[in-house]
């Protein structure tokens, strides 16, 4: 069964580009090291390190790394009926996300621990909508 949120650690070497794709589920990525571009549609949209970015629902876009990156990615489902920001948001990384991403990395994430860790990001994710 899938999750209403999930976490996954992508990288990407030098130079790599993902495909455009369409991402029926809103996405917080965190940029761990590295810097990329985030294209959405015409619009280019460079990410440093240490810096996120709220992809909303069926947002359609494409990853190119310009060094090697490491990519922290939160998917929230439909599911999710939080009040979770609608438009595409970019800002620095919560320093409590990155150490929920390295607990995440060590659990099991379908265990009620990780349940618990994954009420605490959509907690943080609820709070890009209050702040703008």
């Amino acid at each position: 069964m899938s999750l209403p949120i999930e976490y996954n650690r992508f990288s990407l070497l030098t130079s790599e580009k993902t495909k455009r794709q369409r991402q029926h589920k809103a996405q917080l990525l965190l940029l761990r090291s590295g810097e990329l571009n985030i294209r959405l549609g015409k619009t280019l949209f460079k990410l440093n390190q240490s810096q996120s970015i709220w992809l909303p629902h069926d947002c359609l876009y494409s990853l190119e790394s310009i060094s090697a990156s490491q990519i922290d990615i939160f998917t929230f489902s439909a599911r999710v009926t939080a009040s979770l920001p609608t438009t595409l948001r970019q800002c620095p990384a919560s320093p409590l996300l990155r150490v929920l991403c390295d607990e995440l990395e060590t659990i099991d994430n379908t265990s009620s621990a990780a349940q618990h860790l994954f009420q605490v990001c959509l907690d943080q994710a609820h709070k890009l909508t209050e702040h703008h």
